[in-house]
């Protein structure tokens, strides 16, 4: 599956559900999404925020209102799977701060593809700390594509922390990635070769 196009389903996705009316009947997750969503939208049409020159000020401003909804932490954690609990206090920073990046890359080189996809709001699980608010996202083809996000509530707020696209997860594909590589190499060159994407990422955005 790929995962370029996948991210830029996620960023399409969240950004076209400004589209729909609000859900009477959704609970605090997805009413949580929705606002984020909702603020999102706000800045891609506003004025003074269009245009190529703009492209750095817009996807800052951008990624400032995504961005909090998403536990990175969590994140990167799930996506390290078993080996995060041998790392150091100092490994599991620069880790979640290198994998936050990747997202943000791979988020925010996506946001001027927006070409009048929606999304409809499928429903909503909640079970105590844990949601899924599951939705599809329709292309100008009429093609759905199933884009479910996980949330928890810790501490006192909703966040997401995995995304489901078509059934696969987000988080486990990375963590089958980074896994695969910690088996032929050590934590270091793991790191390296994030490094090494992170700035194939930003250049490719910029």
């Amino acid at each position: 599956m790929n995962y370029r196009k996948i991210t830029s389903a996620i960023c399409i996705g969240m950004l076209s559900l400004a589209f729909i009316s609000p859900l009477l009947w959704a609970g605090e997750p997805g009413k949580l999404l929705m606002e984020t969503i909702d603020k999102g939208f706000a800045i891609l049409k506003e004025p003074s925020l269009k245009g190529d020159e703009k492209v750095q000020e817009r996807r800052q401003e951008l990624w400032k209102e995504i961005s909090p909804i998403f536990n990175f932490e969590e994140m990167s954690k799930r996506s390290l799977g078993q080996h995060w609990k041998n790392r150091t206090p100092e490994e599991k920073k620069e880790f979640v701060e290198l994998f936050t990046n990747i997202m943000k890359n791979a988020y925010i080189g996506k946001t001027d593809t927006y070409s009048g996809e929606k999304v409809v709001i499928i429903s909503e699980r909640q079970d105590k700390n844990y949601a899924t608010v599951q939705t599809r996202l329709i292309t100008n083809t009429g093609t759905e594509v199933s884009v479910d996000y996980n949330m928890h509530n810790n501490p006192g707020k909703w966040t997401i922390y995995d995304v489901i696209i078509e059934g696969v997860s987000l988080v486990n594909n990375y963590r089958s990635q980074f896994n695969n590589i910690l088996i032929k190499s050590s934590f270091k060159e793991l790191i390296q070769k994030i490094k090494e994407k992170k700035s194939k990422e930003e250049t490719s955005t910029k």
